[in-house]
């Protein structure tokens, strides 16, 4: 299972795009067969939070037989049952929110909980996430000098479930201006100790530059 979460305050530049897109592809291209997709963003309207219907990865004309299978309408089905509406979806939400406010955490537990099966699925899990790291809500800001240390403290860390447990996680990063973040060492150190609180894996990192 894939989950895609995305979040995007402001626009991409169109190097942005291209390279995002283009990680993406990989992501789709290398899952296996059967992979179920769904996609999520990051939304200061709690409406706005769940996951898209799931769709999941049939068998594409490279790896169909050309003795015991119609190749073209393999590629076809593949095509039209789910490359171009899982991409159409991402082209979609790959767009900026405007939000004055960045749930993360809350977005992408939302998500999970929304995909069918996601939380109890015992095969292969992977976490997409396209942001900026730069949680921003009532649960924690590192606007307002948020960290890890200070969300443990707190009552709302009890709410921390385990969800992700032995999860990959690709995190595709969007620079941002780091003005009013008092320590950007934290935002590291926060996913980090994060994702070893879900039991996920550490994430990998990717930044989306354009020079």
């Amino acid at each position: 299972m894939t989950s895609i979460l995305l979040d995007l305050t402001d626009p991409l530049s169109p190097a942005q795009h291209s390279q995002l897109m283009a990680w993406l592809d990989e992501e789709i291209d290398r899952a296996p067969r059967g992979a179920q997709f769904t996609l999520g963003v990051v939304s200061e309207d709690p409406a706005n939070w769940g996951a898209t219907e799931p769709l999941c990865k049939p068998q594409d004309a490279a790896s169909a037989s050309a003795l015991t299978q119609n190749v073209r309408l393999v590629g076809n089905r593949y095509r039209e049952q789910f490359l171009a509406p899982l991409k159409a979806n991402l082209e979609q939400m790959v767009s900026a929110s405007g939000a004055n406010s960045s749930p993360i955490m809350e977005s992408l537990q939302a998500l999970v909980s929304a995909t069918p099966g996601f939380v109890t699925y015992e095969g292969p899990r992977r976490i997409v996430l396209v942001t900026d790291l730069l949680q921003h809500s009532d649960v924690l800001s590192f606007y307002r000098g948020g960290d890890w240390e200070s969300f443990r403290n707190s009552a709302d860390y009890e709410r921390v479930g385990s969800t992700l447990t032995n999860a990959e996680v690709q995190v595709y990063q969007v620079p941002r201006p780091a003005e009013g973040i008092k320590d950007p060492h934290a935002v590291e150190d926060f996913w980090l100790r994060y994702f070893e609180r879900q039991g996920a894996h550490a994430p990998g990192v990717k930044r989306l530059g354009d020079l």
